[in-house]
């Protein structure tokens, strides 16, 4: 019998998750989301009204995250596995630890990444209108470095990388991974990647029985914790440019 998948969430991102369940063979037998029925609510699935899937997928609104988790985690009628679009937790949420959350950082599982690096560099390029959205406060998404940065900083620690950021107003977005030589060096673009693919790979890794675990993870918390109370959550950081060195590793 195939896999059994549920999604909660199906905004922009859930596109990504329906053709990772197709990849790997698996089943979507059921989607929460306001969209479909105001009356649906989270609740529903510990009440028992939802039939249980071995995967649940969390892809909701960031703020959601850690409430709905909790409530999976706890319903008696579910012993299946999270799998959790980042962040799992915001800053100022103590995280969950248990093996059966799996969180969403598909960027290491690009094709062809290196083992080692140099430096992460990005460029983000955001408005004021941004941080007036439900996107940019920082409320809603844990600001700057859990909503943008996270998954290249994820990328700099995995590779061993100093990471580079900055938010602008103009200018042209950017984002690589440099690996220095002797008098040059290679820079990889993984602005312009097959996002699709690293979400397959990232369901093989999980159905495997691997996947990115709360505990493989305290490293970056951590980092994201301290440099937004550093740089700020918001707007404060337009502008600037955001250096993190291979600190602690």
């Amino acid at each position: 019998m195939p896999i059994k998948f549920a999604l909660i969430g199906d905004g922009a991102i859930a596109k990504y998750h329906r053709e990772a369940i197709k990849h790997v063979g698996g089943e979507l037998i059921w989607v929460l989301d306001p969209k479909y029925s105001d009356l649906a609510k989270i609740e529903d699935i510990e009440a028992g009204l939802y039939p249980s899937p071995d995967y649940v997928i969390i892809a909701s609104p960031s703020n959601y995250h850690r409430s709905q988790i909790k409530m999976i985690l706890t319903c008696e009628k579910f012993k299946g596995q999270i799998i959790c679009e980042k962040p799992a937790f915001l800053p100022w949420e103590m995280p969950i630890d248990s093996d059966r959350i799996n969180i969403v950082l598909q960027l290491r599982y690009l094709p062809n990444l290196p083992k080692k690096a140099d430096l992460v560099s990005v460029r983000f390029v955001r408005d004021e209108a941004y941080f007036k959205s439900w996107k940019g406060d920082a409320r809603n998404t844990g600001g700057l470095f859990c909503n943008l940065f996270i998954h290249y900083i994820h990328l700099a620690q995995i590779l061993g990388a100093d990471f580079e950021g900055v938010v602008s107003e103009h200018g042209e977005q950017e984002r690589f991974i440099r690996r220095w030589g002797v008098g040059q060096y290679d820079k990889i673009d993984i602005l312009n990647i097959d996002m699709q693919a690293a979400y397959n790979r990232m369901y093989e890794d999980i159905l495997a029985g691997n996947g990115i675990k709360p505990s493989d993870l305290f490293y970056l918390d951590w980092t994201l914790k301290r440099n937004s109370e550093l740089f700020g959550y918001g707007n404060g950081s337009l502008g600037k440019t955001i250096t993190i060195k291979n600190e602690l590793m």
